[in-house]
């Protein structure tokens, strides 16, 4: 009898610490999914945010290239600062979407590779208009000045074709990160996935050109004001 009795006592307890390690690892994978969601939603009105300041540094920097090429035409040197863009590639390590993954990255090379083009475009363009201002015939300065202007001119005028597709990136960027972030915050912890693609909500090529579109009547009013 007495052997029973400790043999049920062992059994409960054997039970009741199974049942705490259960409850206490479930409890482990909803926080756990509830931060990862939380993360990453973060993460995404983070990156929303730097690219939606970044569209305006960008057309800020191609209005100062407009400008110089304007200052060359009258043969004026040219000065401004250069708007360095917001980047971050480590935001989306918190992302579960590869194609946006794939999509923030290949931007953010873009931005660094056309900031650094315009940077050492104008170190050089003011380190050889320093050179040409150096020499002592006025004449030969003024000719040298004029050569070198109608060649900056033509690599300035390349370069500034490089905005409307730039742009035309954020924007589907943009577009593509808010339909990833109504996607996390209507799904079940953002969890509802299956190999990193959404089930439900899904993010669409519809979801996502919806708010491109929505963007480009933001931008365009804002324009319009401006």
């Amino acid at each position: 009898m007495l052997r029973s009795f400790i043999n049920q006592d062992i059994a409960n307890t054997f039970t009741g610490t199974l049942l705490a390690i259960f409850t206490a690892g479930i409890v482990w994978v909803f926080k756990s999914a509830y931060e990862k969601h939380r993360s990453e939603v973060l993460a995404l009105a983070r990156l929303e945010r730097m690219f939606v300041v970044d569209i305006q540094l960008l057309k800020d920097n191609f209005e100062y290239v407009g400008k110089w090429i304007e200052a060359i035409d009258n043969s004026r040197p040219y000065s401004f600062h250069v708007e360095k863009y917001f980047i971050s590639d480590e935001e989306t390590y918190k992302l579960s979407n590869l194609e946006l993954i794939s999509r923030i990255l290949t931007i953010n090379y873009k931005l660094r590779r056309t900031q650094a083009d315009l940077l050492n475009i104008y170190d050089s363009y003011w380190k050889i208009i320093e050179k040409i201002n150096e020499i002592s015939d006025e004449t030969n300065r003024n000719k040298n000045l004029q050569v070198y202007h109608e060649n900056i001119k033509q690599i300035l005028e390349s370069f500034g074709t490089n905005h409307v597709p730039l742009e035309k990136d954020i924007i589907e960027v943009v577009g593509f990160i808010r339909a990833a972030s109504k996607a996390r915050k209507h799904s079940l912890f953002g969890y509802v996935s299956f190999l990193f693609r959404d089930i439900f909500p899904r993010v669409t090529r519809k979801s996502i050109e919806r708010e491109c579109d929505k963007f480009r009547k933001k931008l365009n009013k804002n324009k319009e004001i401006d």
